[in-house]
């Protein structure tokens, strides 16, 4: 009998090798309250974070990415053109725990088809 395991579908979170989990951790915290599973994936790209973000939700099966840099955090999503993002956080190592929450929490939304919270640190591209 041959058994195939089958990873579940998620959101793929492309960060560089240098940013620890620690720095970005309270992301994943939103995309958890909101049952959604994630990956944090380390990445080695000269390409900026908008791009990097749009690669990511081309890669991932829930169409949904997120990258960040040393100073940015974005939320892509693969049907909007690559310089399009839906949400962007700059300089996100100041933003509050609260805000870097709601911030994955609307990467889950997302992928849900739910509307989104709101908040005023998060800059649209559109």
């Amino acid at each position: 009998m041959l058994i195939q395991y089958t990873s579940k579908p998620t959101i793929y979170f492309y960060h560089p090798q240098y940013i620890s989990k620690k720095e970005i951790i309270h992301v994943s915290y939103g995309i958890e309250e909101e049952g959604i599973p994630f990956k944090f994936i380390p990445i080695n790209s000269k390409a900026s974070v908008i791009e990097c973000a749009y690669r990511a939700s081309q890669e991932s099966p829930l169409l949904v990415g997120i990258a960040c840099d040393k100073q940015d955090l974005v939320l892509h999503y693969r049907n909007l053109p690559a310089d399009c993002f839906i949400y962007r956080i700059k300089n996100y190592s100041s933003a509050s725990k609260r805000d870097l929450r709601l911030f994955g929490s609307n990467a889950a939304r997302l992928v849900k088809g739910i509307p989104f919270k709101k908040n005023s640190i998060l800059e649209t591209s559109f």
